[in-house]
């Protein structure tokens, strides 16, 4: 099989990486196509850090999802990550990559896609878990915790749009007409007054540590309180009566794990709320792909997403 030309980042040891060439076969079924852009998430940090269990041993390419140009020119993007791309095999910080049509989703001309790029997986996780695993109903309340990140922002967003009255906490002030915003020590007092001490019915974690026993001492009865990740620390202490009395329910996210329909589902939902200018990220630094290892070890420190500009790279 020809192999085709091609560089990527290599996670090498924990909080190490460096560029490589890589040379690339397309799989059966599968297209080449050109890398464009590529978000460095969270979950990428976390597997370059070692810090993600599930995830592959040293070395691995990270990169759980990018902006894609195909052999006509078109700009798509792709979510390799439901084949577990950056996790279970090969992600998607290279030059070139070898992905499945049916990953590939098509952005329209008044789109960009370096916002798709740096943005677009919060929208659908936003989705995903407010629609299929809360079930927000208008008129219930959440609380959404980081609601200043990708997820968080994009999630205020949507409750928004279901009716919901949204509680936002994070560590600078938002103010969104119809959001409540909570710093993370008013927890729980403050939540529990905007509620008339009822609490929340749905939570929206993706900080983990002592904000999520905060967080849990806020929530109602039956509140489904989903922990998206673990950014503020990787032990929870938690406070075991709350979960008998009301019934709380913890429950843990990996949205690699939803069917590709319903991903093909949401793509098409989130490029909307995009299209309307709803979610937009912020996006606090492009990086040339060439600086791709030290983007890594200064993403964690934005305000704002860190995308990988990778078109046009050029090893030396």
């Amino acid at each position: 099989m020809t192999k085709v030309d091609a560089y990527a980042l290599w996670c090498t040891s924990a909080g190490e990486s460096q560029i490589r060439h890589t040379p690339l076969s397309v799989g059966e079924g599968e297209e080449l196509v050109e890398v464009i852009a590529s978000d460095v998430s969270p979950l990428d940090r976390q597997v370059a850090e070692g810090r993600f269990p599930p995830g592959p041993p040293f070395p691995v390419i990270p990169g759980t999802t990018g902006v894609v140009r195909d052999v006509n020119g078109l700009l798509y993007f792709a979510f390799v990550e439901i084949r577990g791309g950056g996790l279970f095999t090969p992600g998607i910080h290279r030059t070139k990559a070898s992905i499945s049509r049916d990953l590939m989703f098509a952005i329209p001309e008044e789109v960009d896609p370096i916002d798709v790029a740096a943005g677009f997986t919060g929208i659908i996780t936003a989705l995903a878990v407010i629609d299929h695993l809360i079930k927000i109903k208008s008129g219930q309340s959440i609380l959404i915790l980081g609601a200043n990140g990708a997820v968080g922002a994009a999630a205020v967003q949507v409750a928004l749009e279901r009716g919901a009255h949204v509680i936002a906490v994070a560590r600078n002030e938002i103010s969104i007409p119809s959001v409540d915003y909570v710093s993370y020590d008013q927890m729980p007092e403050k939540v529990m007054g905007l509620t008339g001490g009822k609490g929340v019915d749905g939570i929206i974690d993706g900080l983990g540590g002592e904000i999520s026993n905060k967080a849990l001492m806020s929530g109602g009865a039956d509140c489904k309180h989903v922990l998206l990740g673990f950014s503020a620390g990787v032990q929870m202490p938690l406070i075991a009566p709350r979960f008998l009395g009301n019934e709380h329910q913890l429950i843990g996210y990996n949205l690699l794990r939803r069917p590709l329909s319903l991903i093909q589902e949401l793509m098409s939902q989130s490029m909307d709320f995009m299209i309307r200018g709803k979610v937009l990220p912020h996006i606090a630094q492009k990086v040339d792909f060439a600086s791709a290892p030290d983007a890594f070890k200064t993403a964690a420190a934005q305000s704002g997403r860190t995308v990988l500009m990778i078109e046009g790279y050029e090893h030396d």
